[in-house]
């Protein structure tokens, strides 16, 4: 179902509690806006200032929870003490280092020959990019000029069906290749909010269908919020990318005991 609009009084109601905060925000159509060039992307000056914020308080713990790969998504966010992890969670830093879930690492192999044989078969269809994740794949149609949604999945689908240990899934104007991992956005932030004290909220913010997994493993003292407007797990939403400022900025409002009357985007 739609989740009803996130006000200022209901991230109190839900976080008002909390001795801290474990933040996890996805970042194309949350952190960035979604545009048609997957290469443009970039946060936004309003959520970096609100994550600097956030990152910069010792009750608070921000993590970038993104489908791009560690090394694209790294560099586009730049921002000192935030846990980055990439490719839905099979990608992360420890120690500000990279590591690999190591089921994914062992299917590189067989997701290479995968590549080739998609990107050779996807040739002849204009606007259809293959992205080489390390770890994934995406095929990217939302630049396609003739090629239909149906026609890009068939393509994928019949290569990657006889490959054992491979499967697709789907997202906005994306087809993935992904290793049959039992791990995803959700995984990632039950093992995050491990290394929080018991006593914090987690906080998840996304607008995609793979965002699903983690609000689904959000409990009752927490907080999931959906950017724009669709049927969703999340408890609340925002209804445009530009609001999700002003929501991280309120996150750290709840912390300092601000009231809602006292929020400012500054």
């Amino acid at each position: 179902m739609t989740a009803p609009v996130a006000d200022a009084n209901s991230v109190d109601r839900r976080l008002g509690g909390a001795d801290g905060l474990l933040v996890a925000l996805d970042f194309d159509g949350t952190l960035a806006p979604i545009e048609d060039d997957p290469d443009a992307p970039e946060i936004t000056p309003a959520n970096r200032r609100a994550v600097e914020r956030l990152v910069s308080r010792p009750d608070t713990l921000v993590a970038v929870v993104s489908g791009r790969q560690l090394a694209d998504l790294r560099p586009r966010v730049g921002i000192e003490g935030v846990r980055y992890v990439g490719n839905h969670g099979l990608e992360y830093t420890v120690d500000g280092e990279r590591a690999v879930h190591p089921e994914a690492e062992a299917r590189t192999d067989d997701l290479r020959a995968a590549r080739e044989e998609i990107t050779a078969r996807l040739a002849d269809m204009e606007g259809v990019h293959v992205e080489d994740k390390a770890v994934t794949l995406t095929v990217h149609y939302r630049r396609a000029r003739t090629a239909s949604p149906g026609d890009v999945a068939a393509v994928v689908d019949d290569v990657v069906d006889p490959i054992e240990g491979l499967e697709t899934g789907s997202g906005k104007m994306i087809v993935e290749v992904k290793p049959t991992v039992d791990w995803h956005k959700g995984a990632i932030v039950e093992r995050l909010r491990d290394e929080v004290p018991e006593s914090w909220g987690t906080v998840y913010v996304g607008d995609d269908t793979t965002d699903e997994d983690a609000f689904e493993v959000l409990g009752a003292g927490d907080l999931g919020v959906v950017v724009g407007e669709h049927a969703t797990a999340a408890d609340y939403r925002v209804p445009t990318q530009s609001a999700v400022s002003e929501l991280l900025t309120r996150l750290a409002g709840v912390l300092d005991g601000e009231t809602p009357d006292e929020v400012s985007t500054e």
